[in-house]
């Protein structure tokens, strides 16, 4: 596997058939059993046993584990000062021993180690500019919205690309200038602050021209997709990508697919009905930190409608959230019975009042916060909780109890989750609901 590979493949044949994604995965395998297992401490013992045999991971145990588990000789403690000293100083050019250093944003509760080696890096720069690239003719500009840099998306910086740093712990109306100076013609960032750009668009603070669009590090909703396009007049396109890599991106019919032309993805299936399932994900392209058989914290809905775009990988419907802030309520029966984030979402877009926002709390069964922003909130209010009445008969379950608040802090340095579930314990009334 080599980068003009991957940019050939990714751009001009994705894969096509199952078949082919098979063929793909057995061959990867063999590469990992023979060429990155038996660098890793932690993993050569598993290199000739049967798959089903090696341990299943996450992102506690990948931390603690890290030093056994990468395979060039780096301790976690030299990759975390190097992580946390670039996040201290704003200056990500920093590496150990030529490795790539970072950390997730923690919004499930723990910060995650990344790292990848120059190669890594570039494979990563063919997947994403083999896929979004607007042309090859001439260059391209892109700005890129995100909590840390790292070298691993400097790597797109070549001769066909500008690359373009905007760090979202600087004040947003300050990128404003160099944003209009760069014009980009790909730009991409996390769905609030695209919205919040759109916004700026519509308004005239700003006047760009990007022939891509891409939302990164959350999930955007058909009301953020909405907002972006009509000011930037193109379709909104999607990565699904976390500390673990590229785990999907949206083809060009504007449907979102896993990567498994890289990933081997077994299914911890949840809920029957829907096929919603927890992925546990394979990389067969990493090589510095092996990610291999790893526990997502992510529910995923699957489609199983072919794709016109004619790609084989999984098609997703959408993604649920984290598991641990799917929603369950009870039923006339006394069970518990899963709510999709996407019934909140339902009943706050189904609604006339207009709203910039809401943010939805469970806590346990029978309780359940909402946080809304919006001009009329006691209209608001009345109205979804109306809304919220019916999609809990659609499930057959009973409505929680329903408090209000009027306003939300947004921190735009990190990833938003619009449906939390928190812990029962952690509820305290405060002034302000209702």
């Amino acid at each position: 596997m080599n980068p003009l590979s991957v940019f050939l493949s990714t751009r001009y044949r994705p894969a096509s058939s199952r078949y082919k994604i098979a063929a793909s995965h057995a061959s990867g395998f063999r590469r990992l059993r023979r060429d990155i297992m038996p660098k890793s401490p932690f993993y050569a013992a598993y290199a000739d046993r049967p798959f089903t045999e090696w341990p299943i991971m996450n992102k506690a145990r990948m931390m603690e584990k890290f030093t056994a588990i990468n395979t060039v000789g780096l301790t976690r403690e030299a990759a975390l000062e190097t992580a946390i000293q670039a996040e201290n100083s704003r200056d990500f050019s920093p590496m150990v021993q030529g490795v790539a250093v970072g950390l997730s944003t923690g919004t499930s509760g723990q910060r995650g180690l990344f790292a990848s080696n120059r190669k890594e890096r570039a494979l990563w720069a063919a997947l994403m500019t083999g896929r979004f690239l607007p042309s090859l003719m001439r260059r391209q500009r892109v700005a890129f919205f995100l909590r840390a840099n790292n070298q691993l998306y400097e790597s797109l910086n070549n001769p066909l690309i500008q690359f373009g740093f905007y760090d979202l712990l600087e004040q947003f109306d300050d990128h404003l200038p160099r944003l209009q100076d760069q014009n980009p013609t790909v730009l991409i960032a996390p769905a609030q602050i695209l919205g919040l750009l759109a916004q700026a668009q519509i308004d005239g603070a700003i006047d760009l021209r990007p022939q891509v669009v891409i939302s990164v590090a959350e999930v955007a909703s058909p009301e953020d997709a909405a907002l972006i396009e009509r000011a930037f007049s193109r379709r909104l396109d999607q990565v699904y990508q976390c500390t673990e890599g590229v785990l999907g991106m949206t083809c060009r019919h504007g449907n979102l697919h896993l990567n498994e032309s890289f990933l081997h993805i077994e299914r911890e299936l949840i809920d029957a009905t829907t096929g919603a399932f927890v992925p546990i994900i394979t990389d067969l392209a990493r090589e510095t930190l092996p990610i291999l058989r790893y526990r997502l914290d992510d529910v995923l809905v699957p489609d199983p409608t072919p794709c016109p775009c004619g790609c084989a990988s999984l098609r997703l419907t959408r993604i649920e959230g984290r598991c641990d802030d799917i929603l369950h309520w009870t039923t006339p029966q006394g069970t518990l019975r899963m709510i999709p984030s996407d019934a909140i979402r339902q009943a706050v877009a189904g609604v006339s009042v207009k709203l910039r926002d809401y943010r939805a709390e469970q806590y346990g069964p029978d309780r359940l916060v909402l946080s809304l922003d919006g001009d009329d909130f006691p209209a608001a209010r009345s109205a979804i909780l109306n809304a919220l009445t019916a999609q809990a008969a659609k499930y057959g379950a009973l409505l929680p109890s329903v408090s209000f608040r009027n306003g939300i802090i947004v921190n735009a340095d990190r990833k938003r989750r619009r449906v939390i579930n928190c812990p029962p314990h952690s509820f305290h009334a405060e002034k302000g609901l209702s």
